[in-house]
């Protein structure tokens, strides 16, 4: 059988067989050429490292050009998108998408105002960067950055670049600037006077002649604020960080009844408030620091936020009370909303052992150096109607801590052989 097998093979014409390997060859070529063909197109519709995809931006990058802004917010460095910028009025500062290729311009509709209040805006010829001076009324301005990452650089020149027609542009960014306010500053006495937009908020003592010894030898660290943000329905939802917006940092007013109950209100004693970015810092890193030890808070309740020196006065705070400065705060967790601080110890009571708990962890950020040092005050209160504890925290700049029982017999919370201080926020 084989061998007939064989036979029948060695029968076939040399004809029939150059014919068949002619087609086998063709049939190969096809496959490989639409195989090549398949490839060519995947390439052309999709990405390469010759051409790659348009660059996603990541941040703003600011510069601050030379203007003497002592006691305004430090806003130069990167900037995260979707991040309020902080500014004084009559600042020049340059602002720049990140990384540096994508480039762009704030869109011309969206600077409207800020031209029509004195601000100017122009385009740097020589980098992808706009060229903002800041205007003298205070308020916030919606600018809208459109990008153009494929765009030459020499097309983008000239006052307010036009935004590029290509397909490859990223939506729209929003870069929101609040304006700050320039307090009117005065010297009567041993005080120095405030005014806010025409409106007094009261005076400051010098630091060189406190009765505090902590606070003469650190007199620089107590600075009268010179420039404030101003509180509006829109500017209060300001987020600042995670669940957590400009309008918390002043506190609303309560008050007490004629029949002694404590009534909580919705208004606030001011409406203008010194920005201290180092607290905003502190609050942010330590609400993740306590949610790493796994405590439930959602975000911080404030007894007190920023007080003018007359409201200060007027509820017997201390007489340097950082809360005067803007960067004090006293703060508990109140996930239930019932004006308590909550069980965070789950010893089934409300006392300062739940305080404690947020103060250690605030200390901690303190002792490794994450946060500008400060005050850290832990409070217990009695009665059904008091918060139960709260915690007081400062960027101060030295350590000081205290503890209090309605406001009224000290105790001893930190270790003794860290540095006390004096009590007093």
């Amino acid at each position: 059988m084989q061998l007939q097998l064989v036979n029948s093979v060695r029968a076939i014409p040399r004809k029939v067989w150059l014919i068949a390997g002619g087609a086998a060859a063709f049939l190969f070529a096809m496959w490989m050429l639409s195989l090549l063909f398949h490839r060519s197109s995947s390439s052309a519709s999709s990405p390469s490292l010759s051409q790659p995809a348009a660059t996603t931006m990541n941040e703003w990058q600011i510069e601050l050009l030379g203007n003497n802004l002592g006691g305004a917010p430090q806003f130069a460095g990167t900037h995260p998108l979707n991040k309020p910028l902080f500014v004084p009025p009559g600042a020049d500062f340059s602002v720049a998408a990140q990384p540096a290729e994508i480039g762009g311009a704030f869109d011309e509709s969206s600077v409207v105002m800020w031209l029509q209040n004195g601000g100017r805006i122009s385009t740097d010829p020589s980098a992808a960067r706009q060229i903002l001076h800041t205007p003298r009324q205070p308020g916030l301005y919606h600018l809208t950055w459109n990008s153009s990452p494929n765009e030459p650089r020499a097309q983008r020149s000239g006052n307010l670049a036009p935004a590029s027609s290509s397909s490859e542009l990223q939506p729209p960014l929003a870069l929101d600037i609040l304006v700050l306010a320039e307090a009117e500053i005065s010297a009567k006495g041993d005080r120095t006077l405030l005014s806010v937009n025409g409106k007094s908020i009261g005076g400051y003592l010098d630091p060189t002649k406190s009765t505090s010894k902590l606070v003469r030898e650190h007199a620089g660290l107590y600075q009268v604020p010179r420039f404030f943000a101003q509180l509006t329905p829109e500017t209060a939802k300001l987020r600042l960080g995670p669940d957590f917006e400009l309008g918390q940092l002043i506190a609303f007013k309560d008050y007490t009844d004629k029949d002694g109950h404590k009534v909580f209100t919705t208004e606030r004693h001011t409406d203008v408030l010194p920005l201290r970015m180092e607290l905003i810092d502190k609050l942010v890193k330590l609400r993740e620091r306590l949610r790493q030890k796994g405590v439930k808070v959602t975000r911080f309740a404030v007894t007190s936020g920023f007080r003018t020196p007359d409201y200060n006065r007027q509820i017997h705070g201390a007489a340097y009370s950082r809360h005067c400065y803007g960067d004090g705060i006293d703060i508990y967790i109140d996930e239930n909303n019932d004006h308590h601080m909550d069980d965070l110890n789950g010893d089934g009571k409300l006392d300062r052992k739940d305080g404690l708990i947020i103060a250690n962890a605030c200390r901690e950020l303190e002792l490794e150096g994450a946060v500008v040092p400060g005050g850290i005050g832990l409070y217990e209160w009695s009665g059904d109607e008091s918060v139960r504890s709260h915690v007081h925290i400062d960027c101060r700049g030295f350590i000081s801590r205290w503890g209090l029982i309605d406001n009224k017999r000290a105790f001893t919370w930190w270790p003794p052989e860290e540095f006390q201080g004096e009590a007093g926020e």
